[in-house]
């Protein structure tokens, strides 16, 4: 047995003690004796750590001074083993004027080892320890932008189902985005159960198939995807009225409702048609005040509002072709002979009326009616001859062609 000092602590203790009694660090098969310098150190190490002198590989046994016996750890047991020292080797030595630490000082050296070793462990804890911090930082980061991606997939999901009006669409994102912001969960329900209950007001519509419903539905939802068909079937149904009544008064209703409307110019052709063949109560109206007027200046010997009623040209009056506003004056001045005291012509209003398109919105009027001329004599007699006249009006209002006969009594 021998006292060393302590590698770990430097205290002096046996070389037999199984731990060092000052720091428990682990002695007798643990130290070996440097042949150089004298230094005890630990048998783990390859090289003395205050010389540095390096001891062959096999002198790896643990250190017994003046002892044959070590008692060792596997078995608890003595066993005799043989120290094997180590050989003088020649070696040329290099010429070295400075002294390693410690090699006056075997303590200050044991220091610095203990230094370099507690340097090395607390450098390994900073490293490992920012390592498991860029660990983490990295993984932090991969998370943000994980949730930060499937935040973003979701609000474009959540806006592309809120523009649609597709139930399935809406569907599909409560399936996949269950767990998505319960305010944007609740806005996709209420869309999805409005566009189940326009769908369920559609079919009922559909089914009743009237205008007013139509219109209703229309007034209920203003941006339902049915809104055009609605609109559609509308048009349709005022359009099938306007053709069952087949008038002008019809048709006409039907372009101030649907101004836009599919069947506008269907419409205005009907009107055209009807116009063409039909009188209408105010073409009546015009056509009498015209002839009622003319007879009347006739009567009176009123030139200038008789002229005004006939075309400056005439292509027939009383048989004579292309005659004039003056062979018109002529032909009352000669009616009116010596023996007339006074004279009254009177429409009775039996017209016959045939109308014929001449340009847009221009119609000519054939006219066939009866008047009746009543003439006092100069003895205050009066008589009535009855005539049948046939005449022409003209685009612009005027008369183009006159023929009377006079009819018997």
């Amino acid at each position: 047995m021998a006292i060393i000092k302590c590698p770990e602590c430097g205290h002096e203790i046996s070389d037999k003690a199984p731990f060092c009694p000052s720091c428990g660090v682990a002695i007798a098969g643990k130290v070996v004796e440097c042949p150089k310098c004298g230094k005890v150190y630990f048998s783990e190490l390859s090289e003395c750590p205050q010389c540095h002198y390096k001891r062959p590989v096999a002198d790896k046994t643990p250190i017994v001074e003046n002892d044959n016996a070590v008692n060792t750890q596997e078995t608890g047991k003595t066993t005799e083993v043989e120290i094997v020292k180590p050989k003088e080797v020649n070696e040329p030595k290099e010429v070295n004027n400075e002294q390693p630490v410690g090699a006056n000082n075997p303590e200050e050296a044991n220091d610095e080892n203990l230094k370099t070793q507690r340097n090395s462990s607390r450098n390994n804890k900073i490293i490992i320890g920012a390592v498991v911090a860029i660990v983490a930082v990295v993984i932090g980061i991969g998370c943000y932008f994980y949730y930060s991606i499937q935040s973003d997939k979701e609000l474009q999901a959540y806006n592309y189902a809120m523009a649609s009006n597709d139930p399935q669409v809406l569907q599909s994102y409560l399936d996949q985005y269950s767990d998505a912001p319960e305010a944007h969960l609740d806005s996709i329900q209420s869309h999805l159960d409005l566009i189940k209950k326009t769908q369920q007001d559609w079919t009922n519509v559909m089914i009743s198939n009237s205008k007013s419903a139509l219109e209703d539905y229309i007034a209920q939802h203003p941006d339902s995807p049915y809104k055009a068909i609605a609109i559609h079937k509308i048009d349709s149904i005022d359009w099938q009225t306007a053709q069952q009544q087949n008038t002008v008064e019809a048709l006409e209703l039907y372009i101030e409702q649907h101004s836009d409307g599919e069947h506008v110019e269907d419409a205005n052709q009907m009107i055209n048609s009807l116009n063409s063949k039909t009188i209408q109560p105010e073409e009546r109206l015009m056509v009498n005040s015209i002839y009622g007027g003319f007879l009347k200046s006739l009567g009176d010997k009123d030139e200038e509002a008789l002229t005004s009623f006939v075309n400056p040209l005439l292509t027939n009056f009383l048989g004579k072709t292309n005659a004039t506003r003056s062979d018109v004056v002529t032909f009352m001045h000669k009616i009116y002979k010596s023996d007339v005291k006074s004279m009254a012509w009177k429409s009775l209003g039996d017209y016959t009326i045939n109308k014929k398109n001449v340009g847009a919105n221009q119609y000519e009027y054939s006219v066939a009616f009866s008047a009746i001329q009543t003439i006092v004599g100069q003895d205050d007699n009066a008589t009535e001859v009855r005539y049948k006249i046939t005449s022409t009006l003209n685009n612009e209002g005027r008369i183009s062609d006159f023929n009377m006969i006079r009819l018997a009594e």
